[in-house]
């Protein structure tokens, strides 16, 4: 028979954590995964999703759809591109819209940062 743990023991290892995302008409646009992907493309000079693509960990297939579907939510693309070539050559980079967005998300991200620090200094568990 396994002895419970203390519940002083339990109570060192409560936290909590606030997950934001922007929405645009009630329809999820931007969570931490989708502008980390804005944000690879935004620094990423030659325009390449699929290194902005690999650099979060997603096939380029799923990089592009995620900006397909901020275009189909929004009606506008966070992105220009440009086609290549038969041995390729095209790029994509933000827009002024995929800018705004990007901008917006880390706005309110470092606010809810500030609050989160400033609850879990209130709200210390006894």
């Amino acid at each position: 028979m396994s002895k419970e743990p203390k519940i002083e023991d339990l109570k060192s290892k409560i936290s909590f954590g606030i997950k934001i995302w922007l929405e645009f008409e009630n329809k999820s646009i931007l969570g931490s995964g989708w502008a980390n992907l804005l944000h690879n493309l935004e620094k990423n000079k030659e325009g390449s999703l699929t290194q902005a693509a690999k650099e979060c960990n997603y096939s380029y297939k799923y990089a592009w759809n995620i900006l397909k579907r901020i275009e189909k939510r929004t009606g506008m693309s966070p992105v220009d591109t440009s086609k290549g070539g038969s041995g390729g050559g095209g790029w994509v980079k933000l827009n002024a819209w995929g800018r705004f967005l990007l901008k917006c998300y880390n706005e309110y991200l470092e606010q809810i940062r500030k609050a989160e620090k400033r609850l879990g200094e209130l709200m210390k568990i006894n």
